[in-house]
């Protein structure tokens, strides 16, 4: 499962309650019935070695390089190298930029690019750049740099075969993890239409929609996930939140909820289960 981005909170431990239980939402990358409740930390993993695994990725791998073989950028053992890895001190590099390492999760890659938009708004960041909107500019140079390998290696997939639902159902989960979600939605649209049965792709469309407000639809493409499989937790899941949270429907919720515990019972002890069936008043 792709485990994402976290919903807002207040959504019942994952999307339902104005009660103040906050949780993620079951996203999915192809794994659907075995994975997490929240999206972990993970390190030395690339994009292009998790295309169908469970973990979230890592831009571990893919790093922008400056400069030529010749003067030693990129290479291995290089003093200047393991320092900017290290310590990514100036502003010339995308790692200096961000101030991150070569082994910084995608997820800690993410909170970087946060934290540095979010000083250079503040009036912070380089002296070199005391307009906001050029610090801005340069926050998503930067962020673009790290990410265009594992980028294009997914676009280049659709390219290669764009009947295939699995490549555009990939890059989705790619753009989804960047948070640009309207660049998901279109991916797993497509991969929706050429495969009427990927519930992978539908689900994480519909958690898309419920997000954006589209409520009907995204209920439609729920309902479809479990009419294709009857045992897909993650779409019951998403959907009970969605019966909690916006049909205000406690009683559809909790039903949907049983359910997932007759398919997995180890989930039964689970708080954010057993917020979602009132069972820990």
């Amino acid at each position: 499962s792709h485990r994402a981005s976290p919903m807002s909170c207040a959504v019942a431990t994952a999307a339902g309650a104005r009660v103040a239980i906050a949780a993620a939402p079951r996203t999915s990358r192809g794994n659907r019935r075995g994975g997490n409740w929240s999206v972990p930390p993970c390190r030395g993993a690339d994009w292009p070695a998790v295309l169908s695994g469970g973990r979230c990725p890592s831009w571990f791998g893919v790093r922008a390089t400056t400069g030529s073989p010749s003067d030693g950028a990129g290479t291995t053992g290089g003093k200047k190298k393991r320092q900017l890895e290290l310590t990514p001190v100036g502003d010339d590099t995308p790692e200096q930029v961000l101030r991150v390492s070569r082994g910084t999760s995608f997820e800690g890659l993410k909170s970087a690019r946060r934290e540095a938009m979010k000083a250079a708004r503040d009036g912070g960041g380089a002296e070199s750049i005391a307009d906001p909107d050029a610090r801005v500019a340069k926050i998503e140079w930067a962020f673009d740099s790290l990410i265009a390998q594992s980028r294009d290696v997914f676009t280049a997939a659709v390219r290669a075969n764009p009947e295939d639902p699995e490549a555009h159902f990939r890059l989705g989960n790619f753009y989804q993890t960047l948070e640009q979600f309207d660049d998901a939605e279109g991916c797993y649209r497509t991969a929706a239409t050429i495969d009427s049965r990927h519930i992978d792709a539908m689900n994480n469309l519909a958690l898309i929609l419920q997000e954006k407000g589209a409520i009907d639809e995204a209920e439609a493409y729920y309902l479809r996930c479990v009419e294709v499989d009857d045992q897909c937790v993650d779409a019951m899941f998403n959907w009970a939140t969605l019966k909690l949270h916006h049909r205000q429907d406690l009683d559809a919720c909790r039903v949907l909820i049983n359910q997932v515990v007759a398919i997995q019972p180890n989930l039964r002890d689970h708080k954010l289960v057993k917020a979602l069936r009132g069972d820990d008043e």
